[in-house]
This record gives C-alpha cells, sequence and structure tokens, in this order.
C-alpha cells in the first residue's frame, strides 16, 4: 500500500467528472478504478490518499494515471492573477467560482484506444448507460481476471484490444445496446488493427496533428477527438465541447454581438476562437480547466432542480 497527502485530489469528484466511465464508489470514501487491463483499489480518508498497491506499479502507472506530478494550485492561480482576453466580467467570475469548486478534479491520463471506444460509446448516452455499455463490451471481450479476497473469488474484466473486437466480426457487438455506435466500434477496431499504431505515435504528434488524425476514426468527430486527445493522448490543451460547454461559453464568454443564433447552432470553430482568446492565460492547460467548468456547470444545475 502506498499513502499519500495530495493537495487538489477527490476521488469523487473525478469519478463524477465524465472524463472515466470504469470508476466506481464501493463504500464511503473506498473507490475501484480500472484502466486496460489493471486494477487499483484506492481510499480517501483524513486527509490522506491510500493506493492499494505496490510502490513499484504505483510509480510505473498510477502516478502518471492520477497526474500527481502537475502542480494544480498553480493552475488556480492564474484564474486570479492573470487577465483573461476577452472574457467578459460574468465570465471572469464563473471561471473564478469554477476553478475554487472543482479544483480538486485532475485529469487522468488514459488508454488512448480504450478513449476511442469508450467516447464513441458516449455519444448521445447518459453516464449510467455508458458505463453499462463499456461493461458488457468488457465481459464479453475482455480478459477475465479472478482475484482471491479471503474466501470470496472476485472476479472482473480488462478493457478488450482491437484484435477481440475486429475478430468477432460484425455482428460481435449485437446484443449490447449499442445501437448505430456497432459499426463504428467495429470498423474503428479493424483500422486500428490494421495499422497497428502504438499509443507513443499519438502521443508524438501535436494536438492538431492528432485532432485531425483521431477525426478520419469511424464515429469520431471533433469532439470525441478533443476527448481522447486530452483523456488519452495526454494533450492538455484539448477543449471538448459539448452542449453544457457550449451554454457556458455562449452565456459566460459571448460578448453580445457574437450570439446571433441559438448557442446549440453555432459553428464549432467560432467556440474554439472564443476559446483561444478567452483562455489564452492558460495555455497549455486549457483542457485541465475546461473539465472544472464542466463539473461547476453540472452542480449548478443539479443544485436548480433540487
Amino acid at each position: 500500500m502506498v499513502e499519500k497527502v495530495i493537495e487538489f485530489f477527490n476521488l469523487r469528484k473525478i469519478m463524477n467528472s465524465g472524463q472515466i466511465f470504469r470508476m466506481y464508489e464501493d463504500g464511503e470514501g473506498i473507490f475501484t478504478v480500472y484502466s486496460s487491463d489493471r486494477r487499483l483499489k484506492v481510499k480517501e480518508k483524513d486527509g490522506k490518499i491510500f493506493f492499494y498497491c505496490s510502490e513499484e506499479e504505483f510509480e510505473s502507472c498510477w502516478e502518471d494515471f492520477f497526474d500527481l506530478k502537475r502542480d494544480y494550485g498553480s493552475i488556480v492561480q492564474r484564474a486570479y492573477t492573470e487577465p483573461l482576453g476577452n472574457a467578459l466580467p460574468k465570465g471572469r467570475d464563473f471561471l473564478k467560482a469554477a476553478c475554487t469548486y472543482a479544483s480538486d478534479i485532475r485529469i487522468l491520463n488514459q488508454n488512448v484506444w480504450e478513449m476511442m471506444i469508450s467516447f464513441i460509446i458516449s455519444q448521445q448516452k447518459q453516464i449510467p448507460s455508458i458505463r453499462k455499455c463499456i461493461e458488457a463490451l468488457c465481459e464479453r471481450f475482455g480478459t477475465k481476471h479472478t482475484e482471491i479476497n479471503g474466501e470470496a473469488a472476485e472476479t472482473w474484466y480488462g478493457f478488450p484490444d482491437a484484435g477481440a473486437i475486429a475478430s468477432a466480426g460484425p455482428e460481435g457487438l449485437k446484443g449490447l445496446s449499442l445501437g448505430y455506435r456497432e459499426r463504428y466500434i467495429y470498423e474503428t477496431a479493424v483500422r486500428y488493427l490494421s495499422e497497428g499504431k502504438t499509443e507513443s505515435f499519438y502521443k508524438n504528434m501535436t494536438y492538431e496533428q492528432a485532432r485531425k488524425y483521431l477525426c478520419t476514426f469511424s464515429g469520431i468527430g471533433e469532439k470525441v477527438a478533443d476527448c481522447v486527445c486530452l483523456f488519452g493522448c495526454g494533450f492538455s490543451d484539448a477543449f471538448p465541447i459539448d452542449v453544457h460547454i457550449k451554454e457556458v461559453l455562449y452565456r459566460e464568454f459571448f460578448d453580445e454581438s457574437g450570439k446571433r443564433a441559438p448557442f446549440d447552432r453555432i459553428p464549432y470553430s467560432e467556440y474554439m476562437t472564443v476559446i483561444d482568446k478567452s483562455f489564452a492565460p492558460f495555455s497549455g492547460v486549457k483542457g485541465i480547466v475546461q473539465q472544472w467548468i464542466f463539473a461547476y456547470e453540472l452542480t449548478l444545475k443539479s443544485n436548480k432542480r433540487k
């Protein structure tokens, strides 16, 4: 077991932030995290984080996975000390509030292939449904693991590789509630397998190159490509734009002249322009700030519904 005191770190907020779909709370402060073919138990208690793995596994895998070497406090400081491009006054206030609320959400460095398939599945689905589909995919195609805890045997499944999905053929994904995504997943698996690219292939590109390349895969558009870039490739300037982010940017950061159409009809490129201007002080970490804005916006909406 590895024990750490970590600033800006909240497991429950990370789990609910929309960046990971195979993370579950087992009990108060105890979580299970899955990544590719690994599983980790982690506990948060009395200001300390307990990672139930060896020091070697922590340093070789989970320290980077949880982005623990990055100084998140310095990112928050930028929101309070640096002027924000063309941001409107209310945009500045919203951003400061978002950073204060959500700065304990860290960006997880996950597997590129797993992110490609997970975010293809995520389109037009709610998080509980996404989790269910991904777990069903893992149970059908992933490697089965059985661990003995005391007298009980515990079974879990790793995330399937492209070969397992491709070899099952187009009909292999039937019955997993994937709908039209079946074709996207199968075609992406076949191409990913045939190209034989490693993770380093994607990570050694520039962000712009990786984003453009990912958009050539079946079922991957701009938003999904940005999710893969941010959560899989390590491009922390990637800024995924979904309907919640569009609404925030339109409401808080667009000037009145830019509001010539409903927020959901404005081109993606115009949102990118606003991001480049308003979030210029966060160059290099714009995607981290995006996650904080996303989490804060969902919290505001949830509170309004209560």
